[in-house]
């Protein structure tokens, strides 16, 4: 008896082919998903930066040597939008050349008011201007910057 093996390679090698297509299919929807998941990320972070307003309404600094200075800033917040993660502070020098970047983490209420005392702005003690920009953390507790900010000169 004769066996007919050309048959069953066709058959074998059709099998082999669905599967390669199979698995391209499951790798491609791995990506596609992370990436719409990430950018849904991004939007929503976004969403709530709009809601978001922080400003700084008062700032003291007072001169402790040639390259520092220790500043108190009240941050003051809006109405509405979720709880925040804090606010990154962005002192900068009179000549507009130098920056110091301080964080304040935790949440301000809204239409509430929060005084960041002791901050010690090393570098340079002529600062005239603090940048305010709200953050978020993720699932991960990284911090998401929002990509608005308010300048307060003083």
């Amino acid at each position: 008896m004769e066996q007919n093996k050309k048959g069953l390679s066709m058959i074998v090698s059709t099998l082999i082919i669905i599967l390669l297509v199979l698995v391209a299919v499951g790798i491609i929807w791995v990506v596609a998903r992370n990436l719409i998941q990430d950018g849904s990320e991004q939007i929503d972070i976004s969403a709530k930066c709009l809601e978001v307003s922080l400003s700084a309404s008062a700032v003291n600094c007072v001169i402790n040597n040639a390259t520092a200075e220790t500043c108190a800033v009240t941050l003051e917040r809006a109405a509405g939008g979720e709880a925040i993660g804090g606010a990154k502070m962005v002192f900068q020098s009179a000549d507009g050349l130098n920056n110091f970047i301080a964080t304040y983490t935790g949440d301000i209420t809204p239409l509430g008011k929060v005084t960041e005392a002791d901050i010690v702005v090393d570098g340079f003690n002529d600062s005239n201007k603090v940048e305010i920009t709200p953050f978020f953390l993720d699932d991960s507790g990284n911090e998401n910057l929002c990509s608005l900010s308010t300048a307060y000169n003083f």
